[in-house]
């Protein structure tokens, strides 16, 4: 038996109309509450370094001084920035099993990211993070983040 070549055009099925294309892969989008899990994953995960650098530092554990605070943001962002460009996801996406992605099914890029980890989600937390809710009620869950940098969070 023959196998199809990729190149050829499929037949029809069913009531789906032909269009000489594959049929893509639908998207299974993931809600506000799987995102806010993965959140709080990420909190803890972030939490834990910062437990143990400020430690190794031998700062108060309650309240580090103002340069530790600052290097801590930092840290957190570009955490974020990095393991969703390179990954696609952070520690706690992985672990729920979700995945940002663009639109247009193209790889994550540096600009697209970090428009939607600096202004995107600075904007979405202002009115009391009202951008974050969102993702509970759009059509393809989409946060206002993910609206600015034409992105969506997908189950994997």
């Amino acid at each position: 038996m023959e196998r199809p070549n990729d190149n050829e055009p499929l037949a029809p099925m069913g009531n789906v109309p032909f269009t000489g294309m594959r049929p893509a892969v639908e998207q299974r989008y993931a809600g506000f509450w799987i995102r806010f899990a993965a959140l709080i994953l990420d909190v803890i995960a972030l939490q834990i370094v910062f437990i143990v650098m400020n430690l190794l530092l031998g700062e108060d554990l309650l309240e580090p001084s103002t340069g530790v605070s600052l290097f801590q943001s930092l840290l957190s962002l570009v955490y974020y920035i990095v393991m969703t460009v390179v990954y696609g996801q952070t520690v706690g996406k992985m672990a729920t099993g979700i995945k940002v992605v663009r639109a247009d099914g193209g790889a994550n890029t540096w600009g697209s990211i970090i428009l939607r980890e600096l202004p995107g989600k600075l904007v979405s937390s202002i009115i009391l993070c009202i951008g974050y809710m969102m993702a509970g009620w759009d059509r393809e869950k989409r946060a206002l983040h993910d609206r600015m940098a034409s992105t969506r969070v997908v189950k994997i």
